[in-house]
């Protein structure tokens, strides 16, 4: 390892930086020529740099076991980004390797998306139709254990390697959940989750549905043949699905949006300290399509979404529908993947293996100024939903629902339904139970058609997208010739059994 290969005084130093390397790089082996410092920000770095590489000599010497150095190091550069934000951290090469996973389009694993939210590890959304929706899990699920081992220090990408893992394998962890008293147990099957990011079909009436469930390579491109398709057969409206999207590529995100907006008009800004953080995307192209837009969103919504649906929003350009009283996640702050020129890890050829740090470095704005951080963008329309609805979703699956590989031989009953610890509250009993039978009976085919409940008794009724449907087909009776937006036309209601227009 390059560790082991450098001279004492200089793993030393490298040492001492804890965490401060991608800004003193510069500094190692010169630690004895360092300039005189000409700021008190700068002086207060040295003096770090001289405390921590004494802590280091005093661990290193005197601690009760030997010390893997490299090990010292990683825990040291992790703990420096807990006085930053959560989605800022230390990644090291296998961190890096998971996050190209993420947008890749396929991986391995249980089928959610997390972060940390106030230091906490917590689901932005289950993937509709994977192993942990079928059994229950639920946006804004705090998962307090992984395997039995707390999540309270756990970073981020530790937790996606501890819940990824080969098709068939199992992994068991703690959720907190808003309203139950006691933790609930799950133990989740592993299976390949293939996700088909743009998923279209037309519907009734010359309405065509897009569900956008990843931002990922080509997700504009293929959103875009999608559209021309629909068109071809005679699209008079569209909604656009966003609903349980966690978000993905920042330019996949603009560019979807530049197939609404009119050439030059502002999609998305973003501001940060430095002045390179302080850029405009505005929309290249004319609108492919300028046909009735619905876009449906829900707590699940973040982050490239929230980008999409705000900026619909503020131009106007259709109506943004959401579960009554709810805003979307509120994920609107950009990081920035810088590589690092050194490294502890070499590969099998004996080459360094590249780390980085992912720094938050701006946050989105919509183009009326609004920021998304921490606040998500509120729908045009809230859709009262039935209790428990989305979590019937979410084992339902949407529309074009993710693709469930499972090891040959093994059905829906390898995936165990969830099972909680001991509950002294009687009132709480019921709702477990029910999440249990819920799971277990939750159907295998990937995704359903829409049909009224006299059809079948058996068949889900998605309400949002219902929703969406009955308001469009209003709009699309009373647009007139200037095409005038659904804002100005669809008449805000405030009575108990309707939605109400904000």
């Amino acid at each position: 390892m390059l560790w082991k290969r450098a001279p004492k005084s200089d793993r030393l130093f490298f040492l001492a930086a804890v965490g401060l390397l991608t800004l003193s790089l510069t500094l190692v082996g010169l630690r004895d020529q360092r300039i005189q410092a000409d700021s008190a920000e700068e002086e207060e770095f040295y003096r770090f740099v001289d405390l921590a590489a004494e802590i280091y000599s005093e661990i290193s010497t005197k601690y009760v076991d030997d010390v893997e150095a490299g090990k010292v190091l990683e825990a040291g550069l992790a703990g420096m980004f807990d006085a930053l934000d959560e989605h800022s951290q230390y990644m090291s090469p296998d961190m890096l390797d998971a996050l190209d996973k993420d947008t890749s389009g396929e991986f391995s694993g249980i089928g959610i998306h997390i972060t940390k939210q106030q230091g906490v590890l917590t689901v932005i959304a289950p993937i509709p139709g994977s192993p942990a929706a079928k059994l229950g899990l639920q946006p804004y699920d705090r998962i307090i254990e992984i395997e039995g081992e707390t999540t309270e220090d756990m970073e981020l990408t530790d937790a996606v390697r501890k819940l990824t893992g080969p098709s068939g394998t199992s992994v068991s962890f703690k959720v907190y959940r808003d309203g139950e008293t006691e933790p609930l147990d799950f133990t989740v099957t592993r299976a390949s989750v293939a996700i088909d990011s743009v998923f279209h079909t037309m519907l009734q009436d010359g309405v065509g549905y897009a569900r956008i469930a990843r931002f990922s390579e080509n997700t504009s491109r293929d959103l875009r043949k999608a559209i021309l398709d629909m068109k071809s057969q005679g699209m008079e409206g569209l909604v656009l699905d966003l609903r349980f999207n966690t978000g993905g590529l920042l330019r996949e995100a603009i560019d979807v949006s530049d197939l609404f907006t009119e050439k030059g008009a502002l999609i998305v800004s973003t501001k940060g300290r430095m002045r390179s953080q302080n850029r405009e995307y505005r929309a290249m192209n004319d609108p492919l399509t300028r046909v009735p837009l619905f876009v449906l969103v829900n707590e699940g919504s973040a982050s490239a979404s929230e980008i999409v649906a705000g900026a619909i929003q503020d131009h106007r350009l259709g109506v943004v529908i959401g579960p009554s009283g709810k805003n979307t996640f509120g994920k609107g702050s950009v990081q920035q993947i810088i590589n690092l020129g050194y490294s502890l890890e070499d590969d099998e050829n004996g080459n360094p293996r590249t780390s980085a740090v992912r720094l938050t470095s701006a946050k989105y704005y919509t183009p009326s100024g609004r920021t998304i951080h921490q606040i998500g963008v509120t729908p045009d329309i809230g859709v009262p939903l039935p209790e428990g609805h989305e979590r019937e979703l979410l084992t339902h699956g949407l529309l074009g629902d993710v693709r469930i590989d499972r090891p040959e031989g093994e059905d829906e009953e390898g995936v165990e339904a969830p099972e909680s610890t001991e509950i002294d509250d009687p009132q709480s009993a019921p709702m477990l139970n029910e999440l249990k039978e819920e799971s277990k009976e939750a159907p295998s085919k990937a995704f359903y058609e829409l049909k009224k409940p006299e059809e079948k008794e058996d068949t889900f009724v998605d309400v949002m997208l219902e929703e969406a449907l009955k308001q469009l087909k209003i709009y699309m009776i009373l647009q007139d010739k200037q095409n005038r937006a659904p804002y100005e036309t669809i008449a805000a209601r405030d009575d108990a059994n309707s939605v109400v227009a904000r």
